[in-house]
Parts: structure tokens; C-alpha cells; sequence
């Protein structure tokens, strides 16, 4: 199996990692990146370490837990982020892709200390996926993420606490699970209880730093920096002081994604623009209103 070690950057100097673009965007709406070609191994950078090598009786015991990838060099570990979540509900979305539009629901589902997290989108291909994990003073601990095409599992990601590790029905590959890690859907309430945690997060230039891991086997650091505060109309009304956040995209195949949380309603998500490459388009989502879970 090969294994990817993640590198966490500074909070106010985090550089994304070359993304991957999943080939099934629309089922977490374009914040899936395709991942390239596995590439051979190379030497350790300079200044790196490499880990030493085990003795063949050492290899035969059980792996140890993973631990959270250690700081760079001049770097910090990835911070760890108090989060206060929003009530049981299902947001209304309208979803603008190219030149046309289609409706989403986000059923979001929290029962003492687990979550369910449901995004349905309709249109042709009858997209949808499935969070679910616990819930504690950090926000979600996703343990498994699933991607389906007309009800039917595609593919997932599994939070393996207890091993310390993210691995994937598909590729063979594994990350170390880092604190506050999220798949592709969890994020969209992650942020928002984050921000709605701690205010010092909410001024220009802050930074929220979340590892994000996809289905197609893709997992980075996705560094969100607070633009300002903008008004908005929507088609859930005019949103006065909407929080606009932007992860940018650093490389070619990077998705950039700017989210507008509304912070009179639990900072949740009021607008996401995601931009893919070039050739690949994007989506926009327009809150259209809060109902009953």
C-alpha cells in the first residue's frame, strides 16, 4: 500500500498541496480534485530526515497508531479548533452548473454523540453522499464518507480512528489522520462551527486550516483565508454581513472554493462558488431556505 506523508503548514503561510481532481465532482459539488498518476518515490528533501529503516522482526509486529504528521521545518502542527454546531435541519439549495440549474438537499442530523450528514442532488445523475461519524468539542469526527450515483455506493473513505489513519475503498493509499479531519461533505459544517466558535477567526486575513480527504483517494490541506464581510442577495433574501471565506487555488488542478457563511444563521454556508480547472467548469450554490431535518 503506498503511503503519502502530509507535510501541515504554517497557519498564516499554509501553500496547498497540488490537488486531485475526483472525477465525480458533482456529488460533493466540485470540491473534488483529480488525482494524478502516483509518481515514483524520490529522495527525501533536504533537510528531511528519513524515517529508519525496521528490522525484519520489527516488520512482521502489528503497526503501531499513526500519530499527526509533525510540524515542517519553521512550520506548526495543524491547529486544533473548538466548534459549536448548528440544531438538527435541511438546507435548500439551488445549484447552478454551466447553463443549468438544479436543486440540492443538505440533511444535516446530530443525535447525542454521532452525526449524519446527507447531501441529495437531483438532475440525471441522481448524485448523492453520506457522512457520518462522531461529534465532540472539536465538531465532527467523520468515521466513513460515501459517494453514490442513483442510491447505489460508489465510493468511500474510512476515518480509521483507532489506527490513526484515512484509507479508501479504491486507491491503495492511506494519510495519517490528522486532528479535525474532514471528507468532502463534512467540511461544509465544519467551517461554519468553527467559525461560529471563536470570533478571533473572523477577521481579514485569518486563516482556517482543515484536512480535507476525497473519495478518489486525494487528501490535503485546505487553507480557508476571511476576505471580509460582503452583503448578498440570495434566494432566501438579502444576507446583511455574509462571512466570505476562499481556499485558492494554488496549482492547475487545484479547485478553488469561496463559501459566504451568514453569521445570523449558525455562520452555515449561504453561497459556495467552486471553481475547477479550466476545462472542468464549476458550481454555485444560493441558499434558498432552512427547513425542518
Amino acid at each position: 500500500m503506498q503511503v503519502r506523508h502530509i507535510v501541515v503548514p504554517a497557519a498564516k503561510k499554509a501553500a496547498n498541496q497540488a490537488a486531485n481532481d475526483a472525477t465525480n465532482a458533482a456529488t460533493t459539488e466540485s470540491t473534488t480534485e483529480a488525482r494524478p498518476t502516483a509518481a515514483p518515490a524520490v529522495a527525501p528533501r533536504p533537510g528531511s530526515v528519513p524515517p529508519p529503516r525496521k528490522h525484519a522482526a520489527a516488520e512482521r509486529r502489528p503497526a503501531p497508531p499513526a500519530t499527526p504528521a509533525p510540524p515542517a521545518p519553521g512550520g506548526t502542527p495543524l491547529p486544533a479548533y473548538a466548534a459549536h454546531l448548528p440544531p438538527p435541519m435541511t438546507l435548500h439549495y439551488s445549484v447552478r452548473q454551466g447553463g443549468a440549474t438544479s436543486q440540492a438537499l443538505l440533511r444535516w442530523q446530530p443525535a447525542g454523540d454521532r452525526y449524519r450528514l446527507t447531501l441529495e442532488r437531483s438532475g440525471q445523475a441522481a448524485l448523492g453522499s453520506d457522512s457520518q461519524g462522531r461529534l465532540g468539542a472539536a465538531g465532527l469526527a467523520p468515521e466513513r464518507y460515501v459517494e453514490s450515483r442513483r442510491g447505489r455506493e460508489q465510493r468511500a473513505v474510512n476515518f480509521q480512528h483507532e489506527a490513526g489513519r484515512i484509507t479508501f475503498s479504491g486507491p491503495q493509499l492511506q494519510y495519517p489522520l490528522l486532528p479535525g479531519a474532514q471528507d468532502r461533505l463534512s467540511w461544509m459544517l465544519q467551517l461554519p462551527a468553527v467559525l461560529e466558535a471563536d470570533a478571533t477567526l473572523r477577521a481579514p486575513g485569518d486563516e482556517v486550516l482543515i484536512f480535507v480527504a476525497g473519495a478518489g483517494g486525494d487528501g490535503q490541506v485546505w487553507t480557508f483565508t476571511v476576505q471580509g464581510l460582503h452583503d448578498l442577495e440570495a434566494p432566501a433574501g438579502p444576507m446583511a454581513g455574509a462571512l466570505h471565506l476562499r481556499r485558492a487555488a494554488a496549482r492547475p488542478y487545484d479547485t478553488q472554493v469561496d463559501v459566504w457563511l451568514d453569521p445570523a444563521r449558525h455562520h452555515l454556508p449561504v453561497r459556495m462558488l467552486m471553481q475547477f480547472p479550466p476545462a472542468a467548469g464549476g458550481t454555485d450554490w444560493a441558499l434558498e431556505q432552512l427547513g425542518a431535518p
